[in-house]
């Protein structure tokens, strides 16, 4: 299903990054299975899981998301610490080529 986030020519997108590094492996394991089924696109590097929320059209609504991840590893006071970056990005749109008809489909 489209998905219309207000994308005129030169709109800005916004992502939150979310790097979460634990001292123990079981707490790992628990929340990467946990996280992985919100979230497929979770890496796990050594003690490290990786994610990214977005895209959005506002950095408000990326930093939102910040503040609550940057909240639920507080709330935890277990063995990991949570570094949550925003990012920008500046689409190129280009338009693709028509798709190229066979011989035996004219």
């Amino acid at each position: 299903m489209a998905r219309n986030i207000g994308m005129g020519p030169n709109t800005l997108l916004y992502r939150t990054v979310v790097a979460a590094t634990y001292t123990e492996s079981p707490p790992l394991e628990r929340d990467l299975q946990l996280y992985r089924r919100r979230n497929p696109t979770i890496r796990r590097e050594g003690l490290t899981l990786t994610w990214y929320e977005g895209p959005y059209t506002s950095p408000g609504q990326a930093r939102g998301r910040r503040t609550v991840w940057e909240r639920i590893y507080a709330s935890k006071a277990g063995p990991a610490r949570v570094q949550c970056d925003i990012e920008v990005c500046e689409p190129l749109w280009k338009q693709l080529p028509p798709p190229r008809r066979e011989p035996s489909e004219a």
